[in-house]
């Protein structure tokens, strides 16, 4: 048996309007493209649905992208009757990062009693589907990010563009009917299979706003800071794997064990809410330089995805996988330069 798995532009940022009306604006065609696209994943119909998945995300990206600079942009009016440089700046970091305790999970409407089950105990002696579970560890992996931010006195606000990649494994932890009853071995049975799975990486990208409050010491160079964001995060995990294959057993004749053969070999993919929380500090190194080394925690949302079966005895069968508990621990270096005078 087989497992599962706009064109948008923005010009909100006119001069002089108040900061109300520039984040609803930016609401406005974010709730918009939703209401196009629908779920991302429900476009037209694909085998592998990465590029249409990622051409969506893209005008979210915008969409939301267009609020943050509108939301810095009043708040940099709101100062402009201070008598203080301009508090811009471009910052960029990398680093590494972990995942931990994740759980992948799908489930398809598959009908087929296959030959090493006892379906008898079922109604109408088949089942009307199953379900599967995996745990899954993730390597350490790298993360890069590009930022664009703005001082208030010890408050920065910040709009980032972050990616995050691990490798990861996987471990079988069960398999159920679709009601969730327990799957019963055939007392004699003249097949037997083997089966073969894995999967390739998880890929994160995030485009999150964040609120940043420094903590000045006197006559210290470094200043520690403690922060947090929301943002929407598109989520691939990629390269997964499943190819299950029947045979007769030695010296046994059985009918056509080819029919019971499966194979899937997609992409899971989704665009999902997420929250950040950061901790760091950052030193001058020069007028306009600081060096910044951050922490940072990031919550995922749950994705899930649909996808068609590349082999299988049932036609047109697909099934949905769903990845849970994302969780991310991300440490950067990076570097903040100063646009102001």
């Amino acid at each position: 048996m087989s497992f599962g798995r706009g064109r948008c532009t923005v010009d909100a940022l006119y001069h002089g309007e108040p900061l109300e009306k520039i984040s609803a604006l930016g609401l406005t065609m974010l709730r918009r493209q939703l209401l196009v696209t629908g779920r991302v994943r429900e476009a037209e119909p694909t085998a592998r649905n990465g590029m249409r998945s990622l051409s969506s995300t893209t005008w979210v990206m915008l969409a939301a992208l267009g609020l943050g600079v509108g939301f810095l942009t009043a708040a940099d009016r709101s100062m402009a009757g201070e008598h203080q440089p301009s508090g811009w700046y471009l910052a960029t970091g990398a680093g590494v990062t972990r995942a931990a305790g994740m759980e992948q999970s799908g489930r398809n409407r598959d009908t087929t009693c296959y030959p090493n089950d006892d379906c008898g105990h079922l109604t109408g002696g088949a089942p009307t589907g199953y379900r599967w579970f995996y745990d899954l560890r993730a390597d350490r992996g790298t993360a890069a990010e590009i930022a664009i931010g703005r001082r208030l006195g010890p408050l920065r606000l910040e709009a980032a563009l972050t990616q995050r990649r691990n490798g990861v494994g996987q471990a079988f932890t069960g398999i159920t009917y679709l009601d969730g009853s327990r799957l019963m071995p055939a007392a004699d049975s003249d097949y037997e299979s083997s089966s073969t799975r894995s999967v390739d990486d998880l890929t994160t990208r995030t485009l999150s706003l964040n609120a940043y409050h420094d903590v000045r010491i006197v006559e210290s160079p470094i200043t520690p800071y403690v922060g947090a964001g929301l943002g929407i995060s598109f989520v691939e995990l990629a390269g997964l794997y499943y190819e299950s294959m029947y045979r007769c057993k030695a010296d046994v004749a059985c009918d056509d064990p080819g029919q019971y053969d499966g194979r899937q070999d997609v992409a899971v993919s989704d665009v999902v809410p997420s929250g950040h929380l950061y901790v760091g500090a950052n030193m001058a190194i020069g007028p306009k330089f600081l060096v910044d080394v951050k922490l940072s925690y990031s919550m995922i949302g749950d994705i899930e995805d649909e996808d068609a079966y590349a082999l299988h005895k049932v036609p047109n069968l697909t099934s949905t996988t769903s990845v849970s508990d994302i969780r991310q621990w991300s440490l950067m270096l990076g570097v903040r330069y100063g646009l102001g005078r």
